[in-house]
């Protein structure tokens, strides 16, 4: 090229080039064996509806998500968190007669997302600070079943914890991984929400007591025919127990809040309140006692953290008092919490006014805390305390049932069952969670309000359950874990996000001396 001359094409030359790897051919399947594949689904399909048109409807869907995990892995991950938190998985076994297997299957449907950031994506795995507590809870758990009274019935225990406890929780922390996905997981738990809120609020409104709308919107207002029995019912959504539904759906509500708070969207905003009120409606309409002190107590910490500003304090005061007006039942269920400490004070005396429940569950909490005192460390076994329930409540007399009972207490039935070893366990991976969403919070907060709320809100719904787990031992684990493992990644995600504030650290060179020219 001459000098003064300049090329017209800016594009570099062909010599310059990066040379382009050859592509293989890529595999395609022959047309007749994907018409003939379809053909063959649709005839499976239509023979099972011809008998149980409910399981063919099923199982299409769970063909075509199928499809859609394997095109998006990361669907699967949404498919599984709504299957679980829904129950869908065990209303289909109890009430539309699908496998036993399918239920215990769906967690490990995350195994496509997690092949897919550890094989593909090459993404290390993920060990939360928590983590090595839940393994120490195991090895607790194994423990107590080789010294169990019944080894067959803590084994199963331990196989249920190792399900739905240390499967699920590696699981989840290893699938959802970015702030994204926290947010999409998140929106799929709302969804849940607002279908059970939206089906408990509408069952109320009817009164259609007698349709529990395929299993989903269970109560107490029908015997065993279906037939409703009482005019006022106490609902317990898919679960079918009353407290239980309460407990999972009020740990929804700080995360609708929240969420309400993080969005910039105005649609998105609007549906996330009118999520959290039709959780709260939910959790209302259970008229449990234990969940409305979780539901003051988050009240409380949001106050004193300023989320909640006096005047809205009040408003909700206000709101409440309407309606313990409005339902006198609900304040006298919460009025007779006064009683526990005067029955246990009275040393059994069954004379005052504690109702039923209140004297019965105060006979669980001393048998359980003397079990613990009489196996203090490792406890008597995984699930196995209801075995030793009526040998001990004979001791303490109070309300004595004619069955075996559990111990209706998070940290008495951990203590009885584990030991103290298994307490401090269990303990540990509670406050490990809090104190790293904790970190996260304190690190975000005035600065990235998505990742500072989503902390926040994890740290309340943890906190809810604690709360209610004075009331409840743990029973359907599977949602504990699975919002004991969501907290912890969202504290991982939290704290892994970089900080443009933070300046990068330079590494200086070490000194080797006076450099010599050869």
């Amino acid at each position: 090229m001459s000098e003064g001359t300049y090329p017209t094409d800016p594009r570099p030359a062909a010599s310059a080039a990066r040379p382009v790897a050859p592509v293989g051919p890529r595999f395609r399947w022959p047309p007749i064996i994907v018409t003939l594949l379809a053909v063959g689904a649709c005839a499976v399909i239509g023979a099972v509806a011809a008998d149980r048109p409910i399981i063919a409807v099923a199982g299409l869907a769970a063909m075509l998500l199928g499809l859609a995990s394997a095109i998006r892995p990361e669907v699967a991950t949404l498919i599984v968190v709504f299957l679980l938190y829904s129950n869908a998985a065990v209303i289909a076994v109890t009430r539309f007669g699908a496998p036993v297997f399918v239920g215990a299957v769906v967690p490990m449907i995350l195994v496509v997302p997690l092949g897919y950031e550890l094989l593909i994506k090459r993404n290390k795995v993920v060990i939360t600070p928590a983590f090595p507590w839940v393994v120490g809870f195991l090895l607790v758990q194994i423990l107590g079943v080789l010294f169990a009274r019944d080894m067959s019935d803590a084994m199963n225990g331990l196989t249920t914890f190792l399900l739905e406890g240390v499967g699920l929780y590696l699981l989840v922390v290893n699938v959802v991984r970015t702030p994204a996905a926290m947010r999409n997981v998140i929106w799929t738990l709302l969804a849940v929400g607002a279908f059970l809120g939206g089906l408990s609020v509408y069952q109320a409104l009817t009164g259609t007591y007698a349709n529990d709308y395929l299993g989903f919107a269970q109560s107490d207002a029908t015997n065993d025919l279906g037939i409703v029995v009482k005019g006022l019912a106490r609902l317990a959504g898919p679960i079918g127990e009353k407290n239980r539904y309460a407990q999972i759906m009020l740990m929804l509500v700080p995360l609708a809040l929240f969420q309400a708070w993080t969005e910039k969207r105005r649609v998105l905003k609007i549906a996330a309140y009118v999520v959290a009120v039709l959780v709260s409606g939910a959790v209302i309409l259970t008229f449990s006692r234990g969940a409305a002190v979780g539901f003051a107590l988050v009240i409380l910490i949001m106050t004193i953290l300023r989320y909640i500003k006096p005047i809205q304090l009040f408003a909700v005061l206000l709101l409440a008092v309407s309606l313990l007006i409005a339902v006198p039942q609900y304040a006298d269920r919460l009025t007779s919490l006064s009683a526990i400490v005067d029955t246990v004070a009275s040393g059994g005396d069954t004379t005052n006014q504690a109702d039923n429940s209140i004297t019965s569950r105060a006979t669980e909490n001393l048998a359980a805390l003397a079990v613990f005192s009489d196996h203090p460390l490792i406890g008597v076994g995984p699930g196995e305390f209801s075995a030793f329930y009526r040998q001990y409540a004979n001791d303490v007399a109070i309300n004595v049932k004619a069955e075996d009972r559990q111990a209706h207490n998070l940290y008495l039935a951990t203590a009885a069952e584990t030991g103290i070893l298994g307490l401090i366990c269990l303990m540990a991976v509670l406050l490990v969670t809090l104190w790293e969403l904790a970190k996260a919070r304190r690190k975000w907060l005035g600065r990235r309000t998505d990742l500072a709320n989503m902390a926040t809100a994890f740290s309340l719904s943890v906190v809810t359950y604690m709360t209610t787990g004075i009331f409840l031992h743990l029973s359907y684990a599977r949602y504990f874990w699975l919002i004991m493992a969501l907290a912890g990644a969202a504290a991982v995600i939290a704290l892994a996000e970089p900080d443009p504030d933070e300046k990068p650290k330079v590494h200086a060179e070490p000194y080797r001396g006076p450099r010599v020219n050869p």
